[in-house]
C-alpha cells in the first residue's frame, strides 16, 4: 500500500465524517418510523390473535366438509409460500436471513417431490428469487409495498390468489413467512400455516371434535365465507405490519452500528494523521538543522 500524504488522510477523515452524519441521520429516521410502525403492529395484534384463535377453535369443532378451506389433503403435490421481505436494504441481515430460511424450506419440500410456488411481497425477495430462484415458480410479485403505509392491494391480491389456488387444487398447503419483532431491538423469522385452516394450531384446543358450534345465522354459507375472507386478509395484513416494524428496527440497529464503526475509523485515521503530521514536522526540523549546519561549515 502506497504511503498516504497528509492531504489524502485529511480527505479520508472528512469522508468518514460525512458517512457518519448520513448513517446517524438514517438511524434517527428509522427510529422515528419504528415508533409509528411498532404502534400499528401492536394495535393489530389483539384482533389478529383473537381472530387466529377463533378460526383455530372453529376448525377443530366443526365438520371440515363445511368449507373447502378446512380440507386437509393427505397427499401433497404442491406447496405455496408467501414470503414478505423489505423493499430496501441497509438493514443488516433482515432480508438475507429470511431468504436463507425460505431457501431451506424450498429444499425441504423439493426433496419430498413437492412443487414449490412463491408469492413474493417486497422488492428484495422478488429480486433475489427472480435471479437466483431454483426449483420454484413465482406466482405473484410485489415491490414498493412499504412506502408511507402498507399497500393493502398486495394483501387482497395475494389473499385471493392463494385462496383460489387452494380451492382449485393447484396447491395443497400454504405457508406464510415473515420477520416479527421480539423486542424493539430484536426480531425472528415467523412461520405460520396459512391454509388449510384445519392445520392452525392453538394452545388449549382438544383434538376431540365432538363439540359442535351451533351458528345462529340466517345464511351460514355467507357468514363462513365472510369470516374466512376477513381472516385471510387480516392475517396477511398483520404479517406485513410486523415485517415493516421489524425492518425499521433492523435498519435502526444497522445504522447505529455503522455510525459506531465510522467513529472508530475516524479515531484510527485521526491518529494516523497526527503521526504523519508529527513525522512531517520532525523531517522539516531535521532539514532546517542540516541547513544551518551546512551554512556554518560553509562560513
Amino acid at each position: 500500500m502506497a504511503k498516504l500524504n497528509l492531504k489524502d488522510i485529511k480527505r479520508k477523515i472528512q469522508g468518514l465524517k460525512n458517512t457518519k452524519r448520513i448513517t446517524n441521520a438514517m438511524k434517527l429516521i428509522a427510529a422515528a418510523k419504528l415508533k409509528s410502525a411498532y404502534e400499528a403492529a401492536e394495535l393489530a395484534r389483539p384482533y389478529s390473535e383473537k381472530l387466529y384463535e377463533t378460526i383455530g377453535r372453529f376448525s377443530h369443532h366443526i365438520d371440515p366438509s363445511i368449507h373447502p378451506l378446512f380440507e386437509v389433503r393427505t397427499e401433497l403435490k404442491s406447496v405455496d409460500i408467501i414470503l414478505i421481505t423489505a423493499d430496501r436494504g441497509l438493514c443488516g441481515a433482515f432480508n438475507s436471513s429470511i431468504i436463507k430460511y425460505t431457501e431451506r424450506k424450498i429444499e425441504e419440500f423439493s426433496s419430498q417431490g413437492l412443487k414449490v410456488n412463491l408469492h413474493l411481497i417486497g422488492r428484495k425477495g422478488l429480486q433475489y428469487f427472480e435471479k437466483f430462484g431454483k426449483n420454484v415458480n413465482i406466482i405473484n410479485g410485489f415491490d414498493q409495498v412499504f412506502r408511507k403505509t402498507v399497500d393493502f392491494t398486495a394483501v387482497k391480491t395475494v389473499g385471493e390468489s392463494v385462496k383460489e389456488r387452494f380451492l382449485k387444487g393447484e396447491t395443497d398447503r400454504v405457508l406464510l413467512l415473515y420477520n416479527q419483532l421480539r423486542t424493539k431491538t430484536s426480531y425472528f423469522v415467523q412461520e405460520k400455516v396459512f391454509l388449510p385452516l384445519s392445520e392452525i394450531m392453538v394452545e388449549g384446543i382438544s383434538e376431540n371434535r365432538e363439540v359442535v358450534y351451533e351458528l345462529e345465522v340466517r345464511n351460514i354459507e355467507r357468514f363462513i365465507e365472510n369470516l374466512l375472507q376477513r381472516y385471510l386478509n387480516f392475517q396477511l395484513y398483520r404479517a406485513m405490519l410486523e415485517s415493516n416494524a421489524a425492518e425499521q428496527a433492523a435498519r435502526m440497529m444497522a445504522m447505529e452500528n455503522a455510525t459506531k464503526n465510522a467513529e472508530d475509523a475516524i479515531k484510527k485515521w485521526t491518529h494516523l494523521y497526527n503521526v504523519a503530521r508529527q513525522e512531517a514536522i520532525t523531517n522539516e526540523l531535521i532539514d532546517i538543522v542540516n541547513a544551518v549546519e551546512a551554512l556554518k561549515q560553509a562560513g
